[in-house]
């Protein structure tokens, strides 16, 4: 599965430790009935990450700068043909517990200038009442990739989404800084540690 090997292709070069990945997420939310169905995910990459893309997945063969269908798809099915242990770096929450999701549906990319975009469905396991709220959690446990929230789809009626970013102090400057001191084959001690970046998209509804 391709977005499982990209950090690995990164870590080839003479790139820092952690991140590797960049990505600008933008996050949906579904509400149906007054109960929150799914998520709609969109996964912006840096420009750099979109190129191992290119060279990983034999895209644009002709030459012409430009993806066909064909080389979409592929993009596509690549970033969203999950191994059943893997989450996709979405962690959806409510009331502090966490809330099953199922596997990506109906992904489509494009290229958006230098960047290669990857967006899907993400249905819930079982529907949760939306006015209960819920935190929508973006972070790769390993800090390989790091998410930024750039914006939200518009909210259902009658429910608010708002993006809350990390907001880093000395201490997390200085956590950050040894993590990208990390040797390129190094692991972090805490394999959870991207969680403590993580940027979050608060739904609430009436």
């Amino acid at each position: 599965m391709l977005r499982l090997l990209l950090p690995l292709c990164l870590l080839a070069g003479p790139a820092g430790a952690h991140p590797h990945v960049f990505v600008d997420e933008v996050a949906g939310f579904r509400v149906e009935g007054g109960m929150l169905t799914g998520l709609r995910v969109l996964w912006r990459y840096d420009a750099f990450s979109t190129l191992v893309l290119y060279d990983q997945l034999s895209l644009d063969e002709d030459g012409d700068g430009l993806l066909d269908a064909d080389d979409l798809a592929r993009v596509a099915a690549g970033e969203t043909e999950w191994p059943e242990d893997y989450e996709g770096d979405t962690y959806l929450f409510q009331g502090g517990a966490k809330v099953p999701l199922g596997r990506p549906e109906g992904a489509s990319a494009r290229m958006v200038g230098d960047r290669v975009e990857v967006s899907f469905d993400l249905p819930l396991a079982q529907p949760v009442p939306a006015a209960e709220g819920v935190v929508l959690k973006l972070y790769d446990p390993l800090y390989y990739y790091a998410y930024t929230a750039v914006g939200t789809d518009p909210a259902p009626e009658g429910c608010a989404a708002r993006i809350v970013h990390f907001e880093p102090d000395a201490l997390d400057r200085r956590l950050q800084a040894e993590l990208a001191r990390l040797g390129t084959e190094d692991m972090p001690d805490d394999p959870n540690i991207g969680a403590h970046f993580a940027e979050e998209v608060h739904l609430t509804c009436d």
